[in-house]
């Protein structure tokens, strides 16, 4: 009878511990980082391609390696996105196949449209620079119509604090998620340590966070100092676990006249850049 007891005891600690385990791994919090502007290198691509903490990349349209880097990150088993050039308050030069309302609804279409079918293996679109387009909902509001019927997501880089671009989605019914941390906005050795720290802390708390940085020396040497064994509580995803799926409106819906506009409310993001 004591024999069987102390067996019962420990199968019981036995399961406790299964479940501790099981827990923990369900834990886990998730990081998604997205590494932007490839196509111009053919080597810092390659690198950014092979940092194991990063399983998104954002490849400009119309550049000299676009089509083999994108090709080469879907050969690694990870995800493609265009990183669509969009008009700036700055005025900086958009490259190939930018997007300006200034040159018309038509002219914006064709150079989407080029751009999403000259990156192979794309499941979504960024935005490069766009601190003007994205505050434009009308403007966004046609990126979103072709996002929609070629069934691909939106990631808002949110280059500035009140882009439409995430709500445009969000009505439309186009997946979405935005950028929370800018790990290179500058590119020193102490400034990439204290946004990969912020990173981690609102992944901890929160249990995801999104991260956009370059394909710098500064920032693969950065990378390359890591390793992903010093972080087993982080699980490193693609955008694509963290998107959010918008709900359908129900056909006659109730009015709200009190409704909290909470959802209008943009975090301030980490290092983000004015103007961009």
């Amino acid at each position: 009878m004591a024999r069987a007891n102390t067996l019962r005891r420990w199968r019981g600690l036995g399961f406790c511990l299964l479940w501790a385990v099981a827990g923990l791994a369900q834990a886990s919090s998730q990081i998604a980082i997205v590494v932007d502007d490839l196509g111009n290198q053919w080597r810092a691509g390659l690198s950014a391609i092979n940092i194991p903490f990063v399983q998104t990349l954002g490849i400009m349209p119309g550049r000299p390696f676009t089509e083999a880097l994108a090709q080469e990150t879907h050969r690694a088993q990870k995800t493609v996105i265009v990183h669509a050039p969009m008009s700036n308050q700055r005025g900086l030069p958009l490259g190939p196949l930018g997007l300006d309302r200034r040159e018309g609804r038509e002219q914006l279409l064709a150079n989407l449209l080029a751009g999403l079918d000259g990156v192979p293996y794309a499941e979504g679109l960024s935005n490069h620079m766009g601190s003007e387009l994205t505050r434009d909902a009308e403007a966004m509001g046609w990126v979103m119509s072709e996002l929609k019927t070629r069934q691909l997501f939106f990631f808002d880089s949110l280059t500035i604090a009140d882009s439409q671009g995430w709500r445009v989605a969000d009505s439309m019914g186009v997946p979405w998620s935005r950028r929370r941390v800018f790990l290179d906005h500058e590119r020193t050795p102490e400034f990439l340590a204290q946004q990969w720290q912020q990173a981690l802390a609102i992944a901890r708390r929160q249990g995801n966070v999104t991260i956009i940085c370059h394909p710098y020396p500064e920032t693969l040497a950065f990378f390359a100092s890591l390793d992903p064994a010093d972080y087993p509580d982080i699980e490193w995803v693609s955008l694509k676990p963290l998107l959010h799926q918008p709900q359908p409106l129900p056909i006659e819906p109730e009015p709200d006249p009190i409704a909290p506009d909470d959802h209008l409310w943009v975090e301030r993001p980490h290092g983000m850049p004015k103007g961009s």
